[in-house]
């Protein structure tokens, strides 16, 4: 708690012989001593009627369950590892013909599971974002002609052109 080192003690026990005296020195570090004991009994008491009173209410139990969620979130965090998934990755296309057909018959990892669900997620989102993108190029496109047709019929008819020939 307090950072004290040998030599600050020691200037605290030569300026407490100065004030105080070698004959009331030892009834001063006892009286010091007792009154630390108190402290550290008072504080130590405090504890314990705190732990009681949190176990009374439950709150120890809720402690429980925040620790118990924290570890299943950090067995999570391990399972869904990217690097452990790139490693993976690595390890099974550098594999032979031969692992790989042995990998096959195997049931899949956690890891691998949750790979092909992203993946697939991720080929889902692809092909809805092509789509949305197709039906808004076809969208614009009949617009397009839309407007194309209503400016032609805005349009006069067109006026005869003349060739340049002198009989006009």
């Amino acid at each position: 708690m307090f950072d004290i080192g040998m030599w600050e003690l020691m200037v605290v026990g030569i300026v407490a012989l100065i004030v105080v005296g070698p004959k009331d020195l030892p009834k001063m570090f006892r009286t010091l001593g007792q009154v630390t004991g108190r402290i550290r009994a008072m504080a130590r008491e405090f504890q314990t009627t705190m732990n009681a009173a949190a176990s009374e209410t439950g709150l120890d139990e809720m402690a429980k369950d925040l620790k118990k969620a924290t570890d299943i979130t950090r067995d999570l965090r391990k399972v869904t590892s990217p690097r452990k998934m790139g490693m993976e990755a690595v390890k099974k296309a550098a594999g032979s013909a031969l692992d790989d057909e042995a990998e096959a018959d195997r049931p899949l990892t956690e890891t691998e599971k949750l790979a092909q669900q992203r993946r697939q997620e991720a080929e889902a989102r692809v092909a809805a974002a092509q789509e949305r993108a197709a039906a808004r190029a076809s969208a614009a496109a009949e617009a397009a002609e839309d407007a194309a047709a209503i400016a032609d019929d805005d349009l006069p008819p067109p006026a005869e052109t003349r060739t340049g020939t002198a009989d006009t």
